[in-house]
């Protein structure tokens, strides 16, 4: 048994799968749901986006709208731009974050498992802590409070596997 979960452990050091589990959390649920839905990824980073605001074409919905919202003017189409350019820069700028999600999983699933250099895999996580402190510092002063557990997970995730790919080479004997 011990030479089974040595010979295990040759093939696939736990340090290099965690780093490949990261790999695959930055590229698909981070990165690639991320881009394709900004809304729902945005309540999950922490820093949620209202959903576009539905338009009215009809005066008297506009009116009745007005008046619930404790308005008497109708609602212009010149006020609504402003809004829904906000919105659509709320929804470029966590798109601009998923990319870079995407991006970060490109770079690890490239040194884990085409170049196989596990001191450089150590450094591409290892800087990932960079992004996830701004991410958590980010997160805490405009963001949900409640979301920053997730961020806290990721710095010590960045620490602990980029520090321990870091710490053993690819000739290390325990492996």
């Amino acid at each position: 048994m011990a030479s089974q979960a040595r010979n295990f452990f040759n093939r696939f050091p736990p340090a290099e799968c965690l780093a490949l589990l990261i790999a695959t959390l930055e590229l698909v649920p981070f990165g690639i749901f991320g881009l394709s839905d900004p809304v729902s990824f945005a309540d999950g980073y922490g820093v949620p986006i209202q959903p576009s605001p539905k338009t009215s074409s009809d005066p008297v919905e506009q009116r009745v709208e007005g008046l619930v919202t404790g308005s008497m003017t109708e609602i212009s189409s010149n006020s609504e731009k402003p809004m829904g350019q906000d919105q659509d820069t709320k929804k470029a700028l966590v798109a601009a974050i998923a990319a870079r999600n995407v991006q970060n999983g490109i770079l690890l699933f490239t040194f884990g498992l085409i170049l196989r250099d596990r001191r450089s895999l150590g450094v591409a996580v290892a800087a990932g802590l960079v992004a996830t402190i701004a991410d958590t510092a980010i997160v805490k002063m405009y963001g949900v409070k409640n979301k920053i557990a997730g961020h806290y997970v990721g710095i010590l995730n960045s620490l602990a596997i980029g520090g321990s790919l870091l710490y053993w080479g690819r000739g290390d004997p325990l492996w």
